[in-house]
């Protein structure tokens, strides 16, 4: 079964696209693109209880899909959400020269204090 407009929410990032929220096998939340996609890693079926289940096809002991699935593509992947911001910006190679190691410091001051 293929969602229905009614089972489509904007994305929270803001980036404008229709995303379907599923339930993982592990019970955890997954955005999935509005569209089947046949190059998709993701098997998504409605249950009886008009819950969107999803399942990983990656993995070695992954099943093919079956005929009552279809397969989505996760929306927050690296290249799916426009809007989507890095977890965690670029750390520079070497501190600024205003910014002190912590950790030297603490180390020589234990040093002083045991003697």
């Amino acid at each position: 079964m293929r969602p229905t407009r009614h089972d489509l929410t904007p994305c929270p990032n803001g980036c404008g696209e229709r995303i379907l929220w599923t339930r993982t096998e592990h019970g955890e939340r997954l955005a999935v693109d509005a569209q089947p996609s046949a190059d998709g890693n993701q098997a998504v079926m409605k249950n009886g209880l008009g819950r969107w289940i999803s399942r990983s096809l990656d993995g070695a002991g992954a099943l093919p899909p079956s005929p009552y699935e279809h397969t989505f593509k996760p929306h927050f992947r690296k290249s799916g959400c426009a809007k989507l911001r890095p977890a965690q910006p670029e750390l520079p190679g070497l501190l600024p020269t205003n910014v002190v190691r912590i950790g030297a410091r603490r180390a020589s001051a234990r040093r002083r204090t045991r003697r």
